[in-house]
Parts: structure tokens; C-alpha cells; sequence
């Protein structure tokens, strides 16, 4: 973990956690009767190791699975469809070689990528098919590190507001700033008084890379208290263990 504090007047923690920002395109569950899940949420491998990906949809009637590849910054592309009665149909450019698809029973499918390249990185979907139309898992966004990469743990800084939009605005924005680290495979996350925030946060919807190692920028905004004080603290984690650093300042 990283650590930041910053004491200004409110008590607030951004907490940058593993995972870049990805689009989902609907929540698990999408359709009445139907619940789709996807697990694991997020993957981070090296070149050359295979990764399994599992979906669960608890309709039995639900026959026919789909699953999908979104490049970053990119469409979605079909892999590969099935059903329980039938073999797997890949699209082009995609073959059970690389993709291998089982389909454990009605409602369990999954999905193993072998021998991960730079290129298999993506969020993959599952889907199935619910009265003509697709309810879709939430996503497994995999990101793929070179067999002799290192991690590089981020610089943390956190920004206090400006006095001018405090006393013109009645508004304070903090911004969270994680930069410099690789792979891209961070996100944040708001904490005030202990508890996770939504409210108010915007976070860039993708990593910036910057030569080979990445940037992240979150801002909070919340009515000014000028009568409190506050702390901001920011945690980032990158994979399981990375050494901390801590930097104090008092704004």
C-alpha cells in the first residue's frame, strides 16, 4: 500500500485499488427471471500463463452463451458462441486453441485463455440469451505483464481545493493524483470518514500511459465545512504486496 495524508478542513480517504476503470455493459442480472455472474472481477498474469474466467446464470432455460472481447478503447468482439446441445462456433481470428470454452452444466460455463499475450488484453463478457435479447456478465478485465516486467509501485499526491473556489462556490474539490506506475492495473476509490463514496466522483474513465508506466486522476467534490477539519489519505495497491511509502504535508 501507498499512503498520503493531507490535513485540510472534513475526514477523507482515496483509496486507489487494483483494477483500471473499465465500461460494463449492463449489471449482472440483466432480464427478468435471469441472473448472470462473472468471476473473477479483475486478473493480472504474465505472458506465457493461461487464465480461466467463470460465468453462472441461474435460468435454465438460458441455452445458448456468448462470450465477448473488449480491447481497450475498442468495441466488443464476439469470440465464441454455444450451446448445450451443440459445439462452439469461433468467430475469425479466434480458435478453441487459445480460447477453450466448456460448459460445465446448464448454468456453468468457463472460459480459459492459454498462453496470454500483450494482445489478450481485455475486458471479456459472458452473455446469454434471454427472450431475443443478451443479459451480460459484469466483466473480467485481464492485464498482461511481460514475463520480466516489474511492478512499479505509483507516486501518490493528493490536492487540496482552491480558496477561490472555496469562498466563491461554497465547494471544495480534492483531487487524487496516482502517476508513474505499472501495469495499468489501478483504480480509486473515495473513502469519507471510513466509508466508500460515490457521490460527487469523477474519475478518469482510463489509465493516461506515459511512456511505460501509466497515470490515474479521481476528483471529489463535496459542500465546503470550513468549521472542520479533515484528513485526506490515499492507499494505492497495485498487485498483492508492494512497498509503502507515506508522504505527509499540512495544507
Amino acid at each position: 500500500p501507498c499512503w498520503l495524508f493531507c490535513l485540510t478542513p472534513l475526514a477523507i480517504i482515496c483509496t486507489p485499488t487494483p483494477h483500471s476503470l473499465l465500461l460494463s455493459l449492463s449489471n449482472a442480472g440483466v432480464g427478468i427471471g435471469a441472473y448472470i455472474a462473472q468471476w473473477p472481477e479483475k486478473i493480472l498474469k504474465r505472458a506465457g500463463d493461461s487464465v480461466t474466467i467463470f460465468c453462472y446464470q441461474n435460468y435454465s432455460n438460458l441455452a445458448y452463451v456468448f462470450w465477448y472481447q473488449q480491447p481497450p478503447r475498442n468495441g466488443l468482439k464476439l469470440v465464441v458462441s454455444g450451446s448445450t446441445w451443440s459445439r462452439n462456433s469461433y468467430e475469425d481470428g479466434y480458435s478453441e486453441a487459445k480460447f477453450e470454452v466448456n460448459r460445465e452444466s446448464t448454468e456453468y460455463t468457463l472460459m480459459t485463455i492459454k498462453n496470454l499475450t500483450p494482445k489478450d488484453e481485455a475486458t471479456y463478457f459472458c452473455a446469454a440469451m434471454y427472450n431475443s435479447g443478451l443479459s451480460f456478465g459484469s466483466g473480467t478485465k485481464i492485464t498482461v505483464m511481460g514475463k520480466n516486467d516489474e511492478i512499479i509501485p505509483p507516486a501518490v499526491a493528493i490536492f487540496s481545493p482552491s480558496k477561490q473556489e472555496i469562498q466563491q462556490k461554497s465547494k471544495a474539490t480534492l483531487v487524487c493524483l496516482a502517476s508513474g506506475f505499472y501495469p495499468d492495473h489501478l483504480t480509486l476509490v473515495w473513502r469519507v470518514n471510513g466509508v466508500k463514496r460515490t457521490e460527487g466522483v469523477g474519475t478518469d474513465e482510463s489509465s493516461t500511459r506515459n511512456g511505460s508506466t501509466y497515470s490515474l486522476t479521481s476528483r471529489l467534490r463535496m459542500p465546503n465545512k470550513s468549521s472542520r477539519s479533515y484528513s485526506g489519505l490515499c492507499k494505492t495497491s497495485l498487485s498483492s504486496t508492494h512497498k509503502a511509502t507515506d508522504n505527509n504535508e499540512t495544507k
